[in-house]
């Protein structure tokens, strides 16, 4: 039995804000996880060379799909910042057109009073007040002039190292694209060597008595998975920071965008197995969303389910999304609603693309469509 240390246990109690977990209370978490997958390999016993091969390819392109995923980030957040200094390039040279031409005005009546002749204009004033009026506005209007031509300087200076910006990030931009281009090039051929892997597998258990054996043994390694889970993550409260969840039904989005294919509780193909969650036929790569604020309790490869993440909303409840593409969080990591925690795939073997979708009380499925309701825009 894998339990957290009680010592453990107390540390992670006292959490801190948002569930947050310590360095030394992550470590040991990650510890306890990493006992309960080496006794679940034990409990299902070898893999086949070719299941090891699919499980390979499935992880190279994962990592491959992470990065494409960042990638991604970072070129989005590129545009942003482009766009802004775009912006901001704009209303300087408008602000340097309006200063050009107050400057210009003050320079024509600089000018035209010049040719007043200043001390001329000055001597003839027989009043000492006159005078100092007079000066007074010749001083205002130099001093009006210089800072004039002040701010135009600094405009003209700030329009440069703008452009100089834009220039830069705008390469920078460029190089991540090109670099994007690669990475799905190699997607590309890491999916069509991992295909062919699948097709192999899948012609080597047409039986339905192989395929129902399969569909047993992963339905049988997932409930010990969540069985460990539970009794490990028994002991560490989540922070009350919404709704329990147990209050949230029916008011939840959907995981994913895409057509929902609800099979919860239909017998599969082979008989004797029934579905315990949802399909969600969505676009590969398109993001997975977090239903609830949770932990990470599972993340990994699971035989039957691929790149499954498991999280744990509190009070027994869990939610589960499997055959993923990557996965974004890890073990111990605090999500919030709605955060993106994976990317949807056709990994563990599958033909089609397609999220698997699972909510479980105490390890008893519960049929997602009363708990989500919201379609995903």
């Amino acid at each position: 039995m894998i339990l957290l240390l009680a010592t453990g246990s107390n540390v992670i109690a006292s959490a801190q804000s948002k569930g947050q977990l310590k360095q030394q209370e992550l470590s040991q978490l990650r510890q306890d996880i990493s006992a309960l997958k080496k006794h679940l390999k034990k409990q299902q016993g070898e893999k086949t060379q070719l299941e090891k091969k699919i499980q390979q390819a499935e992880q190279l392109i994962a990592d491959n799909a992470h990065q494409i995923f960042s990638t991604q980030q970072q070129i989005s957040i590129l545009n942003k910042s482009l766009s802004k200094l775009n912006k901001k390039l704009s209303h300087n040279n408008q602000q340097l057109i309006a200063q050009q031409k107050l400057l210009s005005g003050q320079l024509q009546a600089s000018y035209a009073i010049g040719r007043q002749e200043y001390l001329k204009l000055l001597l003839n004033q027989q009043n000492p007040a006159t005078i100092s009026r007079i000066m007074t506005y010749y001083d205002y209007f130099n001093e009006a002039r210089s800072q004039q031509i002040t701010e135009v300087n600094q405009l003209l200076q700030s329009i440069i190292n703008d452009k100089q910006q834009i220039s830069l990030t705008t390469q920078t931009l460029q190089e991540k694209q090109y670099q994007l281009q690669s990475e799905k090039k190699l997607l590309d051929e890491q999916q069509t060597e991992r295909n062919t892997l699948v097709a192999i597998i899948n012609t080597d258990i047409t039986s339905k008595d192989k395929k129902l054996d399969s569909l047993l043994k992963n339905k049988k390694n997932l409930t010990l998975l969540l069985n460990k889970l539970k009794k490990a993550l028994d002991d560490i409260p989540l922070l009350a920071t919404e709704k329990p969840f147990s209050k949230q039904r029916g008011k939840l989005y959907w995981p994913a965008k895409g057509k929902v294919k609800k099979l919860f509780n239909h017998w599969r193909s082979v008989g004797k197995v029934k579905w315990q969650g949802h399909i969600i036929k969505a676009k590969e790569g398109a993001a997975i969303h977090s239903i609830s604020t949770g932990r990470i309790a599972y993340s990994d490869w699971l035989r039957g389910y691929g790149l499954i993440i498991i999280i744990d909303h509190g009070d027994g409840y869990m939610s589960l999304y499997g055959h993923n593409q990557t996965l974004l969080k890890e073990v111990g990591d605090w999500v919030e609603s709605n955060e993106i925690i994976a990317t949807v795939g056709s990994s563990g073997g599958l033909k089609s693309v397609g999220l698997y979708f699972e909510i479980r009380h105490n390890g008893k499925p519960s049929n997602p469509s009363r708990w989500c309701k919201i379609k995903r825009a």
